[in-house]
């Protein structure tokens, strides 16, 4: 799972950051220590990577694994507690997470406020880059590789207190393979 995320500097130039790997801080709410406990958890037990936009010493980016969707739904009821609060709106903020064709907000967009929803045939398999709600409108923004009834598949986490005011543009394991969204 890789994505690129974009952020404007005070020069308004453009960052570009792509994401190869991954380092888990915690599989499904257990701190992980060392690179073997990972190691003995494989990538395909690992069904949601939550991206946080922060990379380590050898430039892997710092993530959340979860094993199924109901541990994610579970971290997400513990984080909303322990960020109440502390979450400020930026700006105006917005109510709904933007997705479109192309990569740095390119071509066509779509929105979405919150909820799940698979993707209409017009847009699945076609996301390319993302920028999430404000955080105080809502939590996190997933993509799912599957619709509900073909069971999800693998989904990438978006938590919009991390993402909110950047746009993130899938790399290639992830460019135009999202067919449902989820928006909590």
């Amino acid at each position: 799972m890789g994505f690129t995320p974009v952020s404007k500097a005070a020069t308004n130039a453009e960052k570009d950051y792509t994401i190869k790997s991954f380092h888990y801080l915690n599989v499904d709410g257990k701190d992980v220590d060392s690179q073997a406990i990972v190691s003995n958890i494989s990538n395909k037990e690992i069904k949601v990577t939550m991206v946080l936009p922060k990379q380590n010493k050898e430039g892997d980016w710092l993530a959340y694994g979860f094993t199924s969707r109901e541990t994610l739904q579970a971290f997400i009821e513990k984080d909303k507690q322990r960020l109440q609060n502390k979450v400020t709106t930026m700006g105006s903020g917005s109510c709904c997470t933007d997705f479109y064709e192309y990569k740095y907000k390119g071509g066509s967009y779509i929105y979405w406020r919150d909820g799940f929803t698979n993707l209409s045939s017009s847009w699945n398999d076609r996301i390319s880059s993302l920028s999430t709600a404000s955080p105080s409108s809502s939590y996190s923004t997933t993509l799912w590789e599957h619709t509900s009834s073909q069971g999800y598949g693998r989904g990438v986490s978006f938590r919009h207190s991390d993402w909110y005011g950047k746009t993130a543009n899938m790399a290639s394991d992830w460019d135009n393979q999202a067919s449902a969204i989820e928006i909590k």
